[in-house]
């Protein structure tokens, strides 16, 4: 049992992460949030409102902490601020384990938004803490918009739009020839393996996580069984893929587009070192996460 903090206790993927670790009913968990959060309070988590600019708030919150695990999501230069700001209040606090917040894959020099966590990630190497990264891939639930079924399930708490995959709308964007690997977790499995990880005696620098593996072309099909009904593939190559990227698109755009060149080069297909062991978890595929929500 462990004393475990979660930075950025308000994002969707801190929501599976507090879930699962109440659901082991073996650790004190801690949650920093800039705002109250009596929902959390309720479900016996406690919860500690902080200002990221105050070091003396953050160590006095920290304060017999053993495990931090950084969940804050914020764009530009604020998620490496307020992130070194809690890895200082970290060290000073003798915090023994720290996690950045990566979550899907370390791209730093591929997506414009993932480089500001670059600093981050090497500060955290020299912190002297014991630290880990979870390297996730794709969130399954990127394809729970519009779900037929349970909707609510099938996001996960993901608030933002399908990607890849509009299976509401019938069409899916494939990049390069759709045979590009792709890793992809469901964000409930995230967080039981999260959750599990406490407990390891030892962590390796890079924590990874896969759900489940295919090809685009695959996941097509994939959703076209179950539906009943063919989707629009949309095929954009990679000269595509970087004309859009060279016309200096909006920031949305721009980083969907980095994900197409992820795929196209292979980046999301990932090896697991974390499900082998903890097997007592069967991480859901993407057959049963599309019937569930998608089927008939």
């Amino acid at each position: 049992m462990v004393t475990v903090a979660i930075a950025g206790g308000g994002s969707a993927l801190a929501s599976n992460i507090i879930a699962a670790i109440l659901a082991t009913k073996k650790h004190t968990l801690i949650i920093l949030t800039r705002t109250p959060r009596p929902d959390l309070e309720a479900q016996g988590a406690l919860v500690k409102p902080v200002d990221y600019s105050s070091h003396a708030q953050l160590v006095q919150a920290l304060q017999g902490v053993d495990t931090v695990y950084s969940c804050i999501w914020a764009y530009g230069s604020a998620i490496q601020a307020t992130q070194l700001a809690l890895l200082d209040a970290a060290k000073e606090a003798q915090v023994r384990r720290f996690v950045p917040s990566e979550w899907s894959v370390p791209a730093y020099d591929a997506v414009a938004y993932y480089k500001p966590k670059e600093a981050v990630w090497e500060a955290v190497k020299k912190s002297g803490l014991e630290y880990t990264r979870f390297i996730t891939g794709i969130w399954m639930n990127v394809w729970g918009p519009g779900a037929t079924h349970d909707e609510e399930g099938a996001r996960a708490g993901y608030a933002g739009p399908a990607f890849l995959a509009d299976i509401r709308a019938g069409s899916i964007t494939i990049p390069g020839d759709g045979n590009g690997k792709i890793s992809a977790t469901h964000m409930v499995d995230v967080g039981k393996y999260a959750a599990a990880a406490l407990d390891f005696d030892k962590w390796e620098p890079d924590s990874v996580v896969v759900g489940d593996v295919f090809t685009v072309n695959e996941l097509a099909d994939k959703i076209e069984r179950v539906r009943g009904k063919r989707l629009t593939r949309n095929y954009i190559s990679l000269e595509a893929i970087d004309a859009v990227l060279a016309g200096n698109p909006d920031p949305g755009t721009q980083m969907i587009h980095e994900f197409y060149r992820i795929i196209v080069e292979g980046g999301y297909g990932l090896t697991p070192n974390v499900n082998q062991r903890v097997p007592e978890i069967e991480p859901i595929k993407v057959d049963e996460f599309l019937k569930k929500h998608w089927g008939a």
